[in-house]
């Protein structure tokens, strides 16, 4: 079948490397587009310049800031393609996620971390799916996926870390952000199904199922509404196992590349400008999934 990544209306790859940092641009790399190798080697060079002292890979990316189990988990998958020559960084990253792991199998970000995801976030909505100090769903799935694709073989502590998803879903199929939530968040559970995919949860176990036709639900809503951002979460549900389902990555996949922007990337929903993030994931979804258009 045809790639639709091939069939971008502008060049994203000249976007995320002129307007990401390093994240966004070793997320393409991962994903499979040509990238110039001495654009390959400087992102490198620069994972390992930012690099904290405990192996944590700074909040926002930027130098100096304390470390965060968030930033570190998304980019310890990305540099497995490198693993011959910077397994180095990669036992640093993951001896950093470990020792962020609670006392209840979960992930937490530091509490120094409080004042960042505020300002970044908003303090409302910040601290109501982002808070620090406690185990968040969202963010164990990262951890446990990161830790399962490197082949981090403490099995007790990645036993742990599944348990801890498995037992704290809700009857809807999706999570709460932590325990106690009121509320399950749809957004949380692509996150989470692909670190129990990663960590050999049985596809046919009723809260892998359960969360996959939340999540296929959650993605047809979604569509309906023409959120292009939700769309993020489509590498989640692949492959599929319908027509339907089919139907809905098919659907999914035609709304990212009609809705990119003139300068090779995506915006939020809301602005009006590309988000470098958000462009460099879709990007990503776009060749993982093109397989299934």
């Amino acid at each position: 079948m045809s790639d639709p990544s091939a069939n971008h209306f502008y060049d994203l790859q000249e976007y995320i490397i002129e307007q990401g940092n390093v994240a966004d641009i070793l997320r393409l790399i991962a994903a499979g587009y040509k990238i110039d190798d001495d654009v390959i080697q400087s992102s490198l060079e620069e994972v390992e310049d930012i690099l904290n002292r405990d192996g944590g890979v700074p909040f926002g990316l930027e130098e100096g800031k304390p470390s965060s189990v968030k930033e570190t988990a998304e980019m310890l998958p990305l540099l497995l393609k490198f693993g011959k020559t910077h397994d180095h960084l990669i036992q640093r990253m993951i001896r950093f996620l470990i020792k962020r792991q609670k006392g209840d199998g979960g992930f937490a970000e530091a509490m120094n971390l409080e004042h960042l995801i505020e300002d970044r976030y908003g303090s409302k909505w910040g601290n109501e799916f982002y808070p620090v100090g406690k185990s968040v769903t969202w963010l164990t799935g990262k951890a446990l996926e990161a830790l399962s694709l490197a082949n981090y073989n403490d099995e007790e502590r990645l036993r742990r870390a599944r348990d801890f998803l498995i037992y704290s879903q809700y009857e809807d199929g999706n999570w709460p952000d932590f325990m106690n939530m009121g509320q399950s968040d749809p957004l949380a559970t692509g996150n989470i199904l692909t670190g129990l995919r990663a960590a050999g949860v049985d596809s046919k176990k009723r809260v892998y199922k359960d969360a996959r036709a939340a999540l296929f639900q959650h993605l047809k809503d979604a569509l309906e509404n023409k959120s292009t951002d939700d769309m993020i979460d489509l590498t989640a549900v692949c492959p599929p196992e319908t027509d339907k389902e089919k139907n809905v990555i098919k659907g999914g996949l035609e709304l990212i590349l009609e809705s990119q922007d003139k300068g090779g990337g995506w915006a939020l929903m809301g602005s009006k400008k590309s988000d470098a993030e958000l462009s460099s994931i879709l990007g990503f979804v776009l060749k993982k999934c093109a397989k299934y258009k």
